[in-house]
């Protein structure tokens, strides 16, 4: 085989690899939520920001393909090797979840095991697009020496800014904290889990989501009320609290639905995409929950196609607490756009 014919034969397959990269990165997406991929949407933010990765690693490959520019065998090779390696960490999220098997008390940094391995694995695999992408187009506008280090640096600050951009998106939150219309009604209104303090006490945070909703309820703006969340070992789940408060507060137990299983807002969410399969599709479904919570709950509907609304807890966080959530709030929603975890 001729050197030409080899490098092209490269170039071909790390082509087919980002494909396949890209389509099995959406694939689970949809798939480990129980979601048939006929209900992919182009225009969903974390999908938007996908198929720009793959293109943009794409067209890089071509443009080095036709210019053959700076891009020996030895370097083809390398970005052959991290395109199989993201591919393979995939492959690994799909074990993670539906082969491999783990101690479902095990938790690391209040997270469950499974849940971390499979975060990782999908975080590397991402990281090896980014830094495909960079490594690539690194060669079409110069060739550096270190290039494998300054790559690297490229890299990160291309997260930062994915970042940057998840913190803006959650920090305009003022849409939430309006108060609901006088005329306005919801049948449901979901809250989401929180943490539970001891004595069964709903944290500061839960228990500003929970009046919120008595108040509503006392104004006969919402019906039924929603509890989710489950329980950390020896204690009461977050929706038995707060089904303890509101109980107290006056609210009918007949007019409170409880959840115990739950322990993400993923899973919360989820949990109402299968609640609204089985109510009318006219009832109007109202989530309470934090200002700084909320869009990432919102993006979550939308990329379970639920038709929901929302509003946000009366409860007011410090500074320092706003800052601190709302950081927290962006690194989730950007997993979660880029791989619905």
């Amino acid at each position: 085989m001729s050197k030409k014919n080899y490098t092209s034969d490269f170039f071909n397959l790390t082509i087919i690899l980002t494909i396949v990269q890209f389509v099995s990165l959406s694939f689970l997406k949809y798939y480990l939520n129980d979601i048939s991929i006929l209900f992919y949407k182009i225009d969903y933010m974390g999908n938007v920001l996908n198929i720009i990765f793959s293109s943009l690693l794409l067209i890089g490959i071509v443009v080095l393909k036709i210019k053959q520019k700076n891009f020996n065998i030895g370097r083809h090779k390398f970005l052959l090797t991290l395109l199989i390696l993201s591919v393979i960490l995939l492959i690994l999220v799909l074990l993670s979840v539906k082969v491999f098997t783990y101690d479902e008390n095990a938790y690391l940094f209040s997270f469950q095991i499974k849940k971390v391995y499979t975060g990782f694995f999908f975080i590397l695999s991402e990281a090896l697009i980014l830094y495909s992408i960079n490594y690539v187009w690194g060669f079409i506008f110069a060739f550096d020496k270190l290039h494998e280090l300054r790559t690297l640096v490229r890299t990160s600050f291309m997260i930062i800014l994915l970042l940057i951009f998840s913190t803006f998106f959650v920090w305009n939150v003022k849409r939430f904290n309006e108060n609901i219309k006088p005329d306005e009604h919801y049948d449901y209104a979901l809250i989401p889990g929180a943490a539970v303090w001891k004595k069964e006490k709903p944290s500061p945070i839960f228990e500003g989501r929970i009046r919120k909703a008595f108040e509503l309820y006392q104004e006969k703006k919402i019906d039924k009320i929603i509890l989710t969340g489950s329980n950390a070992p020896g204690e009461i789940s977050e929706s038995e609290a707060a089904f303890r408060l509101l109980a107290r507060l006056g609210v009918r137990e007949g007019d409170m639905i409880i959840e115990k299983k739950t322990s993400t807002t993923t899973e919360q969410i989820k949990f109402l995409q299968d609640f609204e399969k089985n109510i009318s599709d006219k009832n109007k479904i109202l989530i309470i929950s934090d200002s700084f919570h909320l869009p990432r709950i919102i993006e979550m509907c939308k990329f379970f196609r639920l038709k929901t609304f929302a509003v946000a807890s009366d409860y007011k966080l410090s500074f320092s607490k706003t800052v601190y959530y709302r950081l927290r709030e962006s690194v989730a929603l950007l997993l979660f756009w880029l791989f619905a975890i």
